[in-house]
């Protein structure tokens, strides 16, 4: 009866567990664990309201009117289930998510494609100590040193590595 209640808003564990990364598993179990006692809290309740036999009572209480009056009463007590407010803003930002992580996706796959080109490169290329000068101005021109206009020199004092300040006498 109470997992009727409880069936629309069911979880499916082993798709979200596959999605944990393995230096969490010990929180979503902590997790998982209160989220099953919560449950198991819920379904030990009844659906409705006890049946009470009220014919019983009117037998042994000798006050009249006093059992008509709590059976009323009692009849009348409605606990409402709470309205689901969040489900439409939890679809809309699920949708808005999926859109943002199809841009993701495309783009990673975009990068993805680069950056094997360039570990293509990599592995192709000769290793560094087996390299020549020109060699290594051809793989990489912006780092080579342009003889017309050497920038690799110190532009101030302070920045060359045996600078020492000279003292005023």
């Amino acid at each position: 009866m109470a997992s009727k209640r409880v069936a629309a808003s069911a979880v499916d564990w082993a798709a979200l567990a596959a999605r944990v990364p393995q230096s969490q598993k010990g929180m979503f179990n902590a997790f998982k664990g209160k989220s099953d006692a919560y449950l198991r809290r819920v379904l030990t309740a009844p659906e409705n309201l006890p049946k009470i036999d009220f014919n019983a009572y009117k037998a042994r209480i000798a006050v009249p009117g006093m059992v008509e009056e709590f059976q009323k009463k009692y009849e009348a007590i409605a606990v409402p289930y709470p309205a689901d407010t969040y489900s439409a803003q939890i679809t809309e930002v699920q949708n808005a998510s999926a859109v943002e992580t199809q841009e993701f996706i495309k783009g990673s796959e975009a990068r993805i494609v680069k950056i094997k080109e360039d570990l293509a490169q990599w592995e192709n290329m000769i290793p560094f100590e087996q390299m020549t000068m020109e060699e290594f101005a051809e793989q990489f021109p912006s780092e080579t040193i342009d003889l017309d206009n050497p920038t690799f020199w110190p532009h101030t004092p302070e920045m060359a590595l045996d600078y020492v300040e000279k003292e005023e006498e």
